[in-house]
């Protein structure tokens, strides 16, 4: 009874043992995992992407506003987009501190 005892503890032993790798390869996997998505996730957020331009475009309205009014000098010229851009700045500027008010 004694012999058959110690071998089962022996297995058991080796079956821990086999266990504790598992756990200890599959914790460095996850550790590795998570680091590597962590990197990819800091370079995507600096990348120059498309959707990345699109959202500092939608974070920073001033800079498509500038854009604009480069762009509509160079088509129409610098007179007739000096017109339109303060025509629409000022609308907009209303707009915008009308919702603020309404808003609160």
């Amino acid at each position: 009874m004694n012999e058959f005892s110690e071998q089962r503890r022996e297995r058991e032993a080796i079956v821990l043992e086999r266990l504790a790798l598992a756990r200890a390869k599959l914790l460095a996997a996850n550790l590795e995992l998570r680091d590597m998505r962590n990197r990819k996730a800091q370079r995507s957020e600096r990348a120059l992407t498309v959707s990345n331009v699109g959202r500092a475009l939608l974070d920073a309205p001033m800079v498509t506003l500038l854009g604009s009014i480069m762009l509509g000098s160079l088509i129409v010229g610098p007179k007739r987009v000096v017109h339109v851009v303060t025509r629409a700045g000022v609308s907009g500027w209303i707009t915008r501190n009308l919702r603020a008010v309404i808003g609160r």
